[in-house]
């Protein structure tokens, strides 16, 4: 199991007075392997374990004893940085955090992360399920089956309304509002359902709820969402622009006006509200305005401005997020040589 343990190194150099010089040089190491330690890249030999320990002043089963909290961390940098998690790794978070159910103080947040373990081996499951699908579909492209197969690996479309409703979330959240009428957030989930399944009379009066408890621009873009499920678009477009001339301030009102026309596949504009969105935002900046027109870009066959925009995002995640590598960062590496494969083709 690769413990990191590149936290407490720093810590107990920071107690010591010692610079990542100057700890490296009674190693007879570089700065730059200690620094890989401190950030987690790299472990130190396991020869060098007992001089470490002792400059740093403990023993070698503390060097690697770790608090609940920092477990907890490493689960969680586990999730969101990974692409594939081992078995081993897999096994050690599940134990781990189904052993700290019992801790009233953990139980909420252990519960969450063993959700998310689960989704993150869930997604795995289906990156490799779409690799088999299109592989079966380069075999036998007629076959209903392979292509039913891709269409559930890359949560696709399903025109059956058996099968596209979303009746038992709308039943969970129709018990969960009342329980929880003050968290403002419940009647955004409900009525994203509610639309989706065209139910317009019961979310217009999940909106006026929510008006009440939490007014903003949500009144206007829920309000246009609406109108534009019952096939009244001139009158969404006019509750969208109304968002944004009363809350010309509000960055997610902008952001929000770019996903209404990126929806309606205008999107030149949904560009130019997307970048207003992005202006507008406090540092440190979300990367989501900057996907949409990466995407936007990539429909567009505009390849080369689509790399450009992701170069940003990967700038972005560096300068204000300190994200320099794991799954999300080789994602976007990925998708700038695929690109420039497809423009060079």
């Amino acid at each position: 199991m690769n413990i990191e343990i590149g936290k407490k190194i720093k810590a107990l150099r920071l107690q010591k007075g010692k610079t990542q010089e100057e700890l490296a040089a009674k190693l007879n190491m570089s700065s730059q392997a200690v620094s890989k330690w401190e950030n987690n890249v790299t472990m130190p030999d396991i020869q060098i374990l007992p001089d470490l320990s002792v400059i740093l002043g403990v023993t070698i089963d503390e060097l690697f004893a770790l608090t609940d909290d920092t477990h907890l961390e490493r689960i969680g940098n586990m999730i969101s940085n990974e692409h594939f998690i081992s078995e081993e790794d897999f096994n050690y978070a599940e134990q781990f955090l189904k052993e700290k159910l019992y801790d009233d103080q953990k139980k909420s947040q252990c519960i969450t992360l063993l959700a998310q373990l689960h989704i993150h081996r869930s997604d795995e499951h289906r990156e490799l399920a779409s690799h088999y699908a299109k592989e079966a579909l380069l075999l036998a492209p007629d076959k209903k089956s392979n292509h039913n197969v891709l269409r559930d690996a890359e949560n696709g479309v399903f025109f059956d309304w058996n099968y596209s409703n979303h009746h038992k979330l709308i039943d969970y959240y129709k018990n969960f509002v009342p329980e929880h009428p003050d968290y403002w957030r419940g009647y955004v989930w409900l009525m994203n359902y509610l639309i989706a399944d065209g139910r317009c009379i019961e979310a217009r009066e999940i909106l006026e709820r929510l008006n009440e408890i939490h007014p903003g621009y949500l009144y206007q873009l829920y309000g246009g969402l609406i109108c534009k499920e019952e096939s009244n678009l001139p009158q969404a477009l006019v509750l969208w622009e109304q968002m944004t001339q009363l809350y010309p301030h509000e960055w997610l009102a902008w952001s929000s006006r770019g996903d209404c026309m990126a929806k309606l596949c205008r999107y030149d504009e949904a560009i130019e509200y997307y970048t207003k969105g992005y202006e507008l935002q406090p540092n440190p900046k979300y990367i989501d305005s900057l996907i949409a027109i990466y995407h936007i870009y990539e429909i567009q066959g505009k390849y080369d401005k689509a790399i450009e925009k992701l170069q940003e995002i990967i700038a972005r995640l560096e300068r204000d997020w300190q994200i320099t590598e794991g799954k999300t960062v080789d994602f976007y590496v990925g998708e700038v040589e695929n690109l420039k494969m497809m423009l060079n083709e």
